[in-house]
């Protein structure tokens, strides 16, 4: 497991590639179910939106991300890559999901949440879609900006998926 977690650590920063990742279906599972309960400890530490909300729009967002990723890689004719970039694209937000649990259980204990816990999510928020740019920058074999353009855009796809199929995570419960 620590080797997994260096591996998707490297890619987060940069210094692995989405062609490091082993070709494995059951370790995709694996590292899903992992993401999975991240979700739910996510969903525990916030107030804002009921925790099945919030779980329902992460799976919708994955989804959309993974199957836009399918959809260009066959694109490209490069169909054989997406266990291996998903693997990577998942586990990078294990990891970066894993560093905002101190800030959120930090913003869970406030009443009001801090502007530099925000900031914090910020930048965590752009590291994720520089990650993102990069995995899709080497696996698709395209420009770091083109890989860039298509975290962009598969980010504004999964919102807009979240918005029309679950509103009540833009306006709130009720």
């Amino acid at each position: 497991m620590t080797v997994l977690m260096t591996l998707f650590w490297r890619l987060a920063i940069f210094r692995a590639s989405p062609e490091n990742a082993p070709y494995s279906p059951s370790l995709l599972a694996l590292v899903l179910a992992g993401w999975f309960v991240l979700q739910l400890l996510v969903g525990s530490l916030q107030t804002a939106l009921p925790i099945g909300v919030l779980v329902s729009s992460q799976l919708l967002s994955l989804a959309v991300v993974l199957a836009g990723t399918g959809l260009l890689l066959s694109f490209k004719g490069l169909q054989g890559r997406w266990l291996q970039t998903a693997l990577s694209l998942v586990g990078v937000d294990v990891i970066l999901t894993l560093l905002s649990l101190p800030l959120l259980a930090l913003n869970a204990s406030m009443e009001q949440s801090l502007s530099a816990i925000e900031l914090l999510y910020l930048v965590l928020v752009s590291w994720q879609l520089a990650a993102q740019s990069f995995i899709y920058h080497r696996s698709l074999n395209v420009g770091p900006f083109l890989g860039l353009g298509v975290a962009m855009t598969l980010l504004v796809a999964s919102y807009a998926g979240v918005v029309l199929l679950l509103p009540e995570v833009v306006t709130g419960p009720g």
